[in-house]
């Protein structure tokens, strides 16, 4: 969900491909800086187990959507499929 709080080159990036530099890692996902007015979150949902998130790494991900009660972009890495895909794929 967009509002007024993003730009017109932020809203331009959403559903694109964008790099950034892990900040931090925690077990509920995975805070990524962008270089834009707000993080990016990797949510722990698109994080595998073999998955090793350091902090300095460079990531890329789609940019998906900005998550306007969490106030970051949510980044969704390559290898993996969307949220709302993975659950149409599991009812059918």
């Amino acid at each position: 969900m967009t509002n007024g709080q993003l730009g017109e080159y932020e809203q331009h990036l959403l559903g694109g491909m964008v790099d950034g530099k892990v900040e931090a890692v925690f077990r509920w996902g995975i805070i990524v800086d962008l270089g834009l007015s707000r993080v990016g979150l990797i949510d722990a949902l698109y994080i595998d187990a073999g998955d090793n998130y350091q902090i300095g790494d460079r990531v890329s991900g789609y940019l998906d959507c900005f998550d306007e009660q969490k106030d970051k972009f949510i980044l969704r890495p390559p290898s993996q499929i969307p949220l709302a895909e993975r659950l149409r794929r599991a009812t059918e």
